[in-house]
């Protein structure tokens, strides 16, 4: 009976899917066929607007408070419509439009209502208001002045938390593109069961994260972790190692965002590896046959000739690995299990994640989320100038 149910409601989401689609194609059509009718300015601007208003009325939504809203698309749809496309290229533009919605639906939307709350004061003793009437305080910059001067936790500021976030940043990337090179180094020799390494190597990558993750955190448990009693050995095999303070550690309590930040670098160290193989896979032999004639070292070839090559293949995953780091909630918050628990490992998502979700500050949550974005997009400029020098360069 409930993989009865459960059909029926996958069926019935396809559907809805379908029918959206069908009405969205339908919409479109009519406004590329008719755009020039006298007749359609009061169907696009009327009629449609209050289809739209009575499904949001069967939807169970407040149809009234999204009245202005739909009647100034209305308008600026029809406009486009009239004025621009006149008719031209309707099949491109309706098979791109369903795309198009969704991935406005998914992605544009959601930032705008972010920017939207980050300018508000939405929070458990507000939220009620916005249920009833669809409105909360509008209180201008206030939530980006306290991101700056208020803790999103309880012990920890934002400029500590900042500053944790840069060093576990360039920590974790300088250690993935280290590892991953000397890797990348080893494995572009001519050297036997290379394909049976790179794909033992390959494997922490391209398991599921959160399997890899818990695996790992097992490894460095107090007691029965393997990390533990491979130093308890090594303390009981050499007793000087013992005197030098060699021993097992509570990593989990004692040191979490150290062991957070073991656990990425292994995690990342693949992903880097495999595009910088690919990178020297690509650099032409002739480059060092004409250095070995000229008589160059192993490290002079490394630094005139493979560093300057590889290194617009190296910039992108430096600039996707940088961002990827920066916002890597998944393994703080499993290594720690931080629900609200320690804050000796939050970085700036991960104090986000609390701030919104353990403390319910959502409009605070919002504008600190934009001021992450913009830290963000601010280095991927930085490192895509780069790139673009690199390329010239090359």
């Amino acid at each position: 009976m409930e993989i009865i149910r459960s059909i029926l409601e996958v069926t019935g989401f396809i559907v809805l899917i379908a029918a959206g689609v069908a009405a969205l194609v339908g919409y479109l059509y009519t406004h590329f066929k008719y755009y020039d009718r006298g007749w359609f300015a009061w169907v696009a601007l009327g009629v449609y607007p209050l289809l739209a208003l009575a499904a949001l009325g069967a939807a169970g939504l407040h149809p009234h408070s999204a009245l202005r809203s739909l009647f100034f698309a209305s308008v600026i749809i029809y406009a486009f419509f009239r004025y621009v496309v006149k008719g031209r290229h309707t099949v491109p533009y309706l098979l791109l439009a369903p795309a198009f919605v969704g991935l406005a639906l998914l992605l544009v939307y959601p930032f705008v209502f972010e920017v939207y709350l980050s300018f508000h004061d939405l929070k458990l003793t507000t939220i009620m208001m916005w249920k009833n009437t669809g409105s909360i305080p509008f209180v201008w910059f206030e939530q980006y002045v306290k991101v700056f001067t208020t803790s999103p936790l309880s012990e920890v500021s934002f400029w500590a938390l900042l500053g944790r976030t840069l060093l576990w940043t360039f920590s974790n990337v300088f250690f993935h593109v280290a590892g991953g090179f000397a890797l990348a180094l080893l494995l572009n020799n001519a050297i036997r069961f290379k394909g049976f390494y790179r794909t033992l190597l390959v494997i922490p990558w391209a398991m599921p994260q959160v399997v890899a993750v818990l695996a790992m955190r097992g490894e460095f448990h107090s007691q029965n972790g393997f990390v533990n009693i491979v130093l308890t050995k090594l303390a009981a095999a050499f007793p000087f190692l013992a005197s030098l303070g060699v021993g097992p550690v509570q990593w989990l309590s004692d040191y979490p965002l150290l062991t957070c930040t073991i656990i990425n670098v292994w995690l990342g160290i693949p992903f880097m590896m495999v595009v910088i193989l690919g990178g020297l896979q690509s650099i032409s032999s002739s480059y060092y046959d004409a250095a070995d004639i000229d008589g160059a070292s192993y490290f002079q070839k490394l630094r005139f000739i493979t560093l300057p090559l590889i290194k617009p293949v190296l910039m992108p995953a430096v600039t996707l690995g940088t961002v990827w780091t920066f916002n890597n909630i998944n393994v703080i918050y499993l290594v720690t299990g931080q629900a609200g628990g320690t804050e000796q490992a939050d970085i700036l998502v991960s104090a986000l994640y609390k701030a919104a979700f353990t403390y319910n500050r959502y409009s605070y949550s919002a504008a600190f989320a934009i001021v992450v974005f913009a830290l963000l997009f601010f280095i991927s400029v930085t490192y895509l100038h780069g790139f673009d020098a690199a390329k010239e360069e090359r």
